[in-house]
C-alpha cells in the first residue's frame, strides 16, 4: 500500500491510498468522514432534517437556500431508492457567517420543499451529534450501528486482558455466525455466483471500515483462496510475534463457509501486528 498526502487544510491532513495487486492493478481509496457528528470549535452549528421529492435536481434547488445566505454546509447525507416518492436529507450547517436566523431559513426551506423542516441546535457550541437519525440502516430493513475505533480497541484489549489467549477463541466464534448470516443475506439479493459474488461481498468490509480486502487467488476446485487485508482495524491494535486476527478471521470463515457450502477455516499467515505490510489469509477445509 502506498500512501500519498493530497492536501493540508487548517493543519488537517487528507490522504489517498493506493493498493497494488499482484496483477499490477491498483485501486485508489479516500478518507471518508461519516456524517453523524461534527466538531468545529466555537462555530454556530445547527442540524436540519427535511425531505425532498425524489427527482433529479431537487436537492440542488433546496441547497441554494443555504448558499444564498452564506451558510456553509459541513456535512450532508441523503438517501433514496428509485421507487420512493421522497428522499430524506440530514445535514449540519454552520451559521457563524450568516446574517439570518435559523427560523427564517426553516421557513424558506419549508417553502422550497413544501414539507415540514426540523432543526436543532447543540448544547455545546461547536459540537453536535446527529439527533434526528434513528435507527440507522444500510439497506431497507437492515439495521446498522456505528462504533468508534476507541470503543472497539477498548473492547478487544479488555477481552484479552480478562481472558488471556482464550479471548482469541471467543472472538473467532463470536464473529463466525455473523459471517454466515452476512453471506446468506447478500447471496440472495445480489444474484451473483462464484468469484463475482465473493468480490462484491468483500467490498463491504472496506465500506464498513474493517479493512481494504483484496482477492489475490481464487480456485474453488482446489480451495486455494488467498485474501489480503490492508490496514485491518483489528490487527493494527497489536505488536506481536504471531498473527492477531480473530474477529475478522472468524467472520471471513463464516462468510466463506456459507458461500462454498462446506465448513472452512480462514488462517492468517501474514499480519501487520508482526510487521508485515498486510494481513494475508488462506482457506483450509475443516
Amino acid at each position: 500500500m502506498d500512501i500519498s498526502e493530497i492536501i493540508l487544510i487548517d493543519k488537517h491532513k487528507f490522504y489517498f491510498f493506493t493498493y497494488s495487486s499482484p496483477s499490477g492493478d491498483g485501486m485508489v481509496v479516500f478518507e471518508r468522514y461519516i456524517p453523524w457528528m461534527v466538531y468545529a470549535e466555537n462555530r454556530n452549528i445547527h442540524e436540519f432534517y427535511f425531505t425532498i421529492p425524489n427527482k433529479p435536481g431537487q436537492l440542488m434547488e433546496v441547497l441554494k437556500v443555504f448558499a444564498k445566505h452564506n451558510i456553509n454546509i459541513l456535512s450532508i447525507s441523503a438517501y433514496a431508492l428509485p421507487n420512493w416518492k421522497y428522499a430524506p436529507v440530514f445535514l449540519f450547517a454552520d451559521f457563524s457567517d450568516a446574517g439570518i436566523s435559523t427560523e427564517s431559513i426553516k421557513r424558506e426551506l419549508e417553502s422550497a420543499t413544501d414539507n415540514i423542516v426540523c432543526t436543532r441546535r447543540p448544547l455545546v457550541r461547536g459540537f453536535m451529534s446527529d439527533e434526528f437519525a434513528f435507527p440507522l440502516y444500510v439497506f431497507p430493513g437492515v439495521r446498522s450501528i456505528i462504533m468508534l475505533e476507541l470503543d472497539f480497541q477498548g473492547m478487544i484489549r479488555g477481552m484479552y486482558s480478562k481472558l488471556g489467549d482464550s479471548a482469541a477463541v471467543f472472538l473467532y466464534h463470536l464473529a463466525y455466525p455473523g459471517g454466515k448470516s452476512f453471506a446468506n443475506y447478500l447471496s440472495k439479493r445480489l444474484k451473483l455466483k462464484g468469484k463475482e459474488l465473493l468480490k462484491e461481498i468483500l467490498k463491504i468490509y472496506q465500506a464498513g471500515g474493517w479493512a481494504r480486502v483484496e482477492l489475490v487467488e481464487y480456485d474453488p476446485h482446489t480451495m486455494k483462496i488467498v485474501l489480503r487485508l490492508y490496514d485491518s482495524i483489528e490487527c493494527k491494535l497489536f505488536k506481536s510475534s504471531k498473527p492477531m486476527s480473530q474477529l475478522i478471521r472468524g467472520h471471513l470463515s463464516g462468510l466463506l463457509s456459507s458461500l462454498f457450502k462446506t465448513n472452512v477455516r480462514v488462517v492468517e499467515k501474514k499480519c501487520i501486528a508482526k510487521g508485515d505490510p498486510y494481513c494475508e489469509f488462506y482457506v483450509e477445509i475443516v
